[in-house]
């Protein structure tokens, strides 16, 4: 199992929201070019980045930081927020970004989607579905996407899209645990060679062992590596 560090932008800065509200926004001092840097020497192998304001709005406003973020770090970088046009991909991908996250665009403009696949190919792109409760969101986890998961998973196999990152909103944030029958269910639902990662609640070594007992493939951590008692080495070794 792989276990990603994420770093949350808006305004190009480091933030974690509470249970995806922005009202409920901590900003920390962390340079994001250090930070990224701090968890490569820490030992991560891959680097989860969310342009927040790019997430809600559609616009990219932190892309030049995630330029920057490229450039200082050796590690594949899966970047998500505001990809919704085709100039979003080509650029993100001119940049040196390995995986686009494909949230808002997936749920609301799936033709769309389809036309970057033929294009680009399925390898570059990942599936982000967003759980409140029984539904998907969108638009920065503000919005019902109206899309039911069972239609969402059949797009993903029509775009035979191989990666799929799934994030309780809930748990998001609070350092207290995933929400694992979403997982185990969304496992259960997804093909096997699909990797699926999950997200949300994911803050200590136990976390991510019995995530990975249930077939989870990797988990995307947060706050819990900004916050409270430094246990990086013990995620990634229960990896």
């Amino acid at each position: 199992m792989i276990v990603i560090p994420a770093i949350d932008l808006i305004a190009g800065k480091c933030v974690r929201l509470y249970q995806g509200d922005f009202d409920q926004q901590t900003t920390y001092d962390n340079d994001p070019i250090d930070q990224a840097r701090e968890f490569q020497s820490a030992g991560f192998t891959r680097l989860h980045v969310v342009d927040l304001e790019g997430a809600r709005t559609g616009l990219g406003q932190n892309r030049q930081v995630i330029r920057h973020l490229v450039e200082a770090v050796d590690l594949p970088i899966q970047i998500g927020g505001g990809v919704r046009t085709s100039q979003d991909v080509l650029e993100l991908l001119e940049f040196g970004v390995r995986y686009l996250i494909l949230g808002t665009a997936a749920l609301t403009d799936p033709e769309r989607v389809s036309r970057w696949v033929e294009r680009w190919g399925p390898t570059p792109f990942m599936i982000s579905l967003d759980l409140k409760g029984e539904g998907l969101r969108s638009q920065g986890w503000v919005e019902r996407s109206g899309v039911e998961l069972a239609e969402a998973l059949d797009r993903i196999a029509g775009w035979e899209i191989p990666q799929v990152i799934c994030t309780d909103v809930e748990s998001d944030g609070t350092l207290k645990q995933p929400n694992y029958s979403t997982y185990e269910k969304l496992r259960a639902q997804l093909p096997g060679d699909i990797t699926l990662i999950a997200a949300g609640g994911i803050s200590r070594p136990e976390h991510v062992s019995r995530l990975k007992e249930m077939g989870v493939d990797g988990v995307v951590v947060g706050r819990a590596l900004y916050e409270g008692d430094r246990v990086w080495e013990k995620l990634i070794d229960a990896g």
